[in-house]
């Protein structure tokens, strides 16, 4: 038995088109009124389980925060021990910082820097400082954390609530949601960065 709050049914969405036009004034109604997005106070399934599709700014950043104090000692071996070297990877993903920062990488800033790296001295310096570091410095931030988690949950639920009125009937129509959702969350980003 699901328990299910009333809240304002979200009218069904034909296309990536008609989502993307949709999505701004969503966000906006969102941010305008975060107590009331689609979604915020609806609970369903397993009742003994009931939960917020979206959990509470609070729940999320304690998540982080105690997962990553219950995982401390699998980051530090997963860092001192990568699949790849991170110098080496720097270096191949050139292009695409090429894209996202054209002033700097015509001064050759990104080269420079990434031939300067000493991968010894980086992971001497990770496993002297230890991963007490990483876990307090999120336990530190936490009240951040939570702020920046408080402004993303509305802005998370009005985007979920326009990609469920979004058909999936068809490939076609599957492949258009999940391209709305890869855009929504572009644009869900640049919301939270205040550049749309």
């Amino acid at each position: 038995m699901a328990l299910k709050v009333k809240e304002k049914p979200v009218k069904p969405i034909a296309d990536l088109a008609e989502f993307e036009a949709g999505l701004s004034a969503a966000f906006a109604a969102a941010v305008a009124d975060p107590e009331n997005a689609p979604g915020a106070k609806s609970r369903a399934g397993n009742p003994v389980n009931l939960a917020p599709r979206i959990p509470e700014a609070s729940t999320m950043s304690a998540k982080l925060v105690g997962n990553a104090q219950a995982n401390a000692a699998n980051w530090l071996a997963n860092v001192l021990a990568p699949r790849k070297s991170p110098v080496a990877e720097m270096k191949k993903s050139s292009a695409k910082y090429k894209t996202r920062m054209q002033e700097s990488l015509a001064a050759g800033d990104w080269d420079r820097g990434v031939a300067n790296i000493d991968e010894g001295e980086m992971y001497a310096t990770i496993n002297a400082l230890g991963s007490a570091v990483f876990t307090q410095g999120l336990a530190a931030r936490e009240p951040k954390i939570t702020r920046v988690f408080g402004k993303m949950r509305p802005l998370l639920l009005a985007l979920t609530a326009q990609l469920d009125a979004m058909p999936t009937d068809t490939d076609g129509q599957r492949e258009a949601k999940m391209i709305a959702a890869k855009r929504g969350m572009q644009a869900l980003g640049k919301q939270l960065r205040g550049t749309r």
